[in-house]
C-alpha cells in the first residue's frame, strides 16, 4: 500500500525544514561536520600511516632536505591559487570568464615559478650542503599546476555548496597519491616518495574533483575580469602568504642555524600536528563562513552567528589540540619509532598554539565574510613577525626555541582577535575574551590530567598508556562540560539532534 503525502504537505514540510535550518546556523555547521570529519579524519589517517611508514625507512637528514624542498613548493602554491580561490568563491557576481581568466593566470605564475624552481634548487642545495635539492625542487614545483586548477575548481564548488564533493576529491587524492608514494618508497626511492606524496596527492584530488564536477575548466586570459578579481585575490593572497612564509621562514632559519638534521625532528613534530591544524582550519573556514556571508546585511544577525558558531566550536576544537600537546610524549614514538625524541616537546608546543589560535581564526573568517579580509592579514603578518623574533632571540635555547616561537606567534593572533575593536562586528572585546576563555580553561585542566596520567602510566610503554590516556582525557573533559559548561552542552546535543531529525 503506498503512503504518499499531497504534494502541497510535502512542499510544506521541505520549507519548514529549509526555515528550520536556516534560523539555526549551528545546527547546519554541525551537520557538515559529518562529512567534513570524515574527509578530515580520513586524511589524519592515510598521512600519519605514511609518516609511521617512511621515518622508520628513512634518516632525519632526509625529512629535513625535503622539508626545505616543500616549504618552497607550498609558498608557490600560494602564488598560483591563493590569489583566485576565496576571490571566486566570495564575489557576488560571478561570470565563467572569471574563472578561466583566475586559471589562465594561475598557469601563467606557475610556469615562471617553474622555471626559477632550476636555479633555486641548485643555489639553496650548494648553501645547505644538500645537492640533491636541485633534482627535488623542480619536481616538486611542477606540483604547483595541479594544485592551481584544484584551487579553482574548490571556489566553484564551494559557491555551489558542494563541500561533499571537495571532502571526497581531498580523501581520494589523498588515498591514491600516499599509496604511489609508498610504492616509490619500498621501491628503493625513499626521499623522492616524501615529495611524491605531496605531487601525486595534488595530481589525484584535481582529477577528482573536476570529475566530480562535471564543469569543463579551460584558460582564457581576460584582464577586465582579471581586474574584478584583484581586490580580494589580493587580500586572500597576501593572508595565505604570510601564513606560508611562516612555515618557509621557519624551516630555512632552523636549517641554517641547527642543521638540516634538526629540521627532520622539527618536521616530524609538523607531520604530527599540522595535518590536524590544516584540516581543522579548513573546516571550520569554509562551513562557517557561508552563514556568516548570509547575515552581512543585518549587523546584528551577523553578531549572533559569529558569537554562538565561534564559542561553540572552541569548546570542539580546543580540547582536540591540548590533548595532542599532552600526548606528544607517548603518541610521537608510537607513530615514528624510536629516535625521534628531539621532536616531542617541539610537537607539544605546536599543538597547544593550534589550541589558541584555531578557534580564534572564526573571528577572522566572520570579518572577510562582511568584507574586511584585511584582519586576516594584519593576523598573519604580526604571527610571522612575533614567530621570526622568538626564533632568533631564543636561538641559545637549543631546538625548544622553534616550538615556543611558533607558540608565541599563535598567541599573538588569538590576542588580536580579541583585542579587535568593537566596531567591527558589534561583539566587544569582553564577549570575545568570555567565549573562548570557558573552553581554553576547561581544556587545559584537562591537558594537565592527561599529562599527569601519562607520566604515571609510562612504564606500561607508550601504547598502552596512550590507549589509556586518550579515553580517560574524553572523559574528563566530558566531565568538565557537564559540571561548568552545562548550557552549551545542552546547545550542541540540541544542535546535533535537529539535524538528525532534518535529514
Amino acid at each position: 500500500m503506498s503512503s504518499t503525502a499531497p504534494r502541497g504537505a510535502s512542499r510544506g514540510r521541505a520549507s519548514a525544514v529549509v526555515r528550520s535550518r536556516a534560523a539555526n546556523p549551528a545546527a547546519k555547521v554541525l551537520g557538515w561536520i559529518g562529512w567534513a570529519g570524515l574527509d578530515a579524519v580520513g586524511r589524519i589517517l592515510l598521512l600519519t600511516g605514511s609518516t609511521a611508514i617512511l621515518s622508520r625507512m628513512l634518516e632525519p637528514r632526509d625529512f629535513g632536505v625535503t622539508a626545505l624542498v616543500l616549504t618552497v613548493a607550498t609558498v608557490m602554491a600560494v602564488f598560483v591559487g591563493a590569489p583566485f580561490e576565496e576571490a571566486l568563491a566570495q564575489r557576488r557576481s560571478l561570470r565563467r570568464a572569471h574563472i578561466e581568466t583566475a586559471l589562465a593566470a594561475s598557469w601563467a605564475v606557475g610556469l615562471a615559478l617553474l622555471a626559477l624552481s632550476f636555479p633555486l634548487g641548485y643555489a639553496l642545495g650548494r648553501f645547505y650542503d644538500a645537492p640533491e635539492m636541485a633534482a627535488l625542487m623542480p619536481v616538486a614545483a611542477t606540483s604547483i599546476f595541479f594544485s592551481g586548477h584544484a584551487d579553482v575548481a574548490t571556489a566553484l564548488a564551494r559557491r555551489r555548496r558542494r563541500f561533499e564533493d571537495v571532502a571526497f576529491a581531498n580523501l581520494a587524492g589523498h588515498a591514491i597519491g600516499i599509496a604511489a608514494s609508498l610504492a616509490l618508497a619500498f621501491a628503493g626511492y625513499g626521499i623522492w616518495a616524501l615529495i611524491g606524496i605531496r605531487l601525486f596527492v595534488a595530481i589525484a584530488r584535481a582529477v577528482v574533483l573536476q570529475m566530480r564536477l562535471k564543469t569543463r575548466l579551460r584558460p582564457r586570459w581576460s584582464t577586465p575580469h582579471l581586474k574584478d578579481l584583484s581586490r580580494f585575490a589580493g587580500f586572500s593572497f597576501l593572508e595565505r602568504l604570510s601564513d606560508n612564509l611562516t612555515y618557509l621562514a621557519f624551516n630555512y632559519v632552523v636549517g641554517a642555524f641547527y642543521g638540516v638534521t634538526v629540521l627532520g625532528y622539527v618536521n616530524m613534530a609538523m607531520r604530527l600536528i599540522e595535518p590536524i591544524r590544516g584540516a581543522v582550519i579548513a573546516i571550520a573556514h569554509n562551513l562557517s563562513f557561508s552563514f556568516f556571508a548570509r547575515e552581512i546585511h543585518d549587523r546584528e544577525r551577523l553578531k549572533t552567528s559569529a558569537a554562538a558558531i565561534s564559542s561553540r566550536t572552541a569548546y570542539v576544537i580546543t580540547p582536540i589540540f591540548v590533548g595532542m600537546g599532552a600526548v606528544a610524549p607517548a603518541l610521537l614514538p608510537v607513530v615514528a619509532g624510536p629516535g625521534w625524541d628531539e621532536a616531542i616537546h617541539v610537537a607539544a608546543c605546536l599543538a597547544i598554539g593550534g589550541a589558541l589560535a584555531v578557534p580564534a581564526r572564526l573571528i577572522f573568517t566572520a570579518l572577510s565574510a562582511s568584507g574586511r579580509p584585511e584582519f586576516g592579514l594584519l593576523s598573519s603578518v604580526l604571527g610571522f613577525l612575533a614567530t621570526l623574533v622568538t626564533l632568533a632571540a631564543a636561538i641559545p635555547l637549543g631546538p625548544i626555541a622553534v616550538g615556543l616561537s611558533r607558540l608565541i606567534g599563535d598567541g599573538v593572533q588569538a590576542g588580536l582577535a580579541i583585542g579587535l575593536p568593537t566596531r567591527l562586528l558589534g561583539w566587544s572585546r569582553t564577549g570575545r575574551l568570555k567565549a573562548f576563555l570557558p573552553p581554553w580553561a576547561l581544556s587545559g585542566a584537562m591537558g594537565l590530567v592527561v599529562a599527569a596520567a601519562l607520566m604515571w602510566l609510562s612504564s606500561l610503554g607508550n601504547l598502552v598508556a596512550l590507549l589509556i590516556a586518550v579515553p580517560l582525557g574524553v572523559a574528563v573533559y566530558a566531565g568538565l562540560m557537564l559540571a561548568f559548561a552545562r548550557k552549551t552542552v545542552a546547545s550542541l546535543a540540541g544542535a546535533f539532534g535537529r539535524t538528525g531529525a532534518e535529514r
